[in-house]
């Protein structure tokens, strides 16, 4: 596997320009070259460049970092991680099993940092901001949409098991909450968790996954007597001009007091708290409602 120095620079954060300086000045990259001498990065390269921006960006002078070796400059990565608290060594990791297909890695390194920080901390703090780059890669084609899915099936394996691992009696009282996704929207790694969340919390769940049709949302209530809490990530759906009579629409379907609707999305921002309809929660992010539910 070979990579050019724009998708170095995708990984890393650091500017092509910066890159040939540190290469030609420290020797800190040693690439192939093409007969018309267009350069061409393999794993290890990858990996150097990851941990030297890592003590470059943590204040280590590049003159300190390119005086080390590979294996100081990688005990020095781990060192740093600690002392500070961040994520970006098993990050770094995680990108590398990505890159080749290494299922066996990804799962290691998040036993490792699950062992020691839990496994929230491996959702949000790892998880999150590597799907996140994962987007942006995946945008400049630095990686095949083949990588995205194999970490994303990953990750959602992983909250599936740690969901059944979770102590399965449900309290005796308090709502109901039901977790899906509208009609369409298939986006479903952040629904998995909250469903996490919620049972973490000892909260009652019926989890009905992706593209749901209101038809069948509106059966549970005449099913279930008692307190409904309807819980939903809108993330292309419905799309930013349709959000207004959505939430108008799923709330006259189901008008009962005793059933409440929490929402989160970036296009509820386009939603004026005057016009929010009554007995609904909206967040704008996943982390909000996270937030909001655990306090719930």
């Amino acid at each position: 596997m070979s990579f050019q120095i724009r998708d170095l620079e995708a990984f890393s954060g650091v500017k092509a320009h910066t890159i040939r300086i540190w290469e030609k000045r420290y020797g800190l990259l040693q690439p192939d070259r093409t007969d018309t001498n267009i350069r061409h990065y393999g794993l290890s390269e990858l990996r150097s460049i990851l941990n030297v921006a890592y003590l470059n960006q943590r204040g280590y002078k590049i003159s300190k970092i390119a005086a080390l070796s590979v294996a100081e400059r990688e005990n020095l990565v781990r060192e740093v991680a600690v002392q500070k608290g961040g994520s970006e060594e098993v990050l770094n990791m995680l990108k590398l099993a990505m890159l080749g297909f290494d299922e066996a890695l990804f799962l290691s390194e998040s036993a490792k940092h699950s062992a020691q920080h839990g496994f929230r901390s491996l959702v949000e703090e790892v998880y999150t901001p590597l799907l996140d780059h994962i987007g942006l890669l995946w945008q400049t084609s630095s990686i095949c949409p083949a990588q995205e899915h194999f970490v994303s099936n990953i990750i959602r394996q992983q909250v599936i098991v740690a969901t059944s691992a979770l102590p399965s009696k449900a309290p005796a009282s308090g709502p109901l909450h039901v977790l899906y996704l509208p009609e369409n929207e298939i986006h479903e790694l952040g629904l998995l968790y909250l469903n996490y969340i919620l049972r973490f919390h000892h909260k009652r769940t019926v989890y009905l996954g992706q593209s749901v049709p209101s038809d069948d949302l509106r059966q549970l209530p005449a099913l279930y007597p008692n307190e409904i809490v309807f819980v939903t990530l809108l993330t292309t759906q419905p799309p930013p001009s349709e959000i207004h009579p959505f939430l108008i629409a799923l709330r006259q379907s189901m008008p009962e007091k005793r059933i409440t609707f929490w929402l989160a999305g970036a296009h509820l921002l386009l939603v004026a708290p005057k016009d929010t309809p009554s007995g609904m929660r909206l967040c704008t992010s996943l982390r909000e409602l996270i937030s909001a539910l655990g306090k719930d």
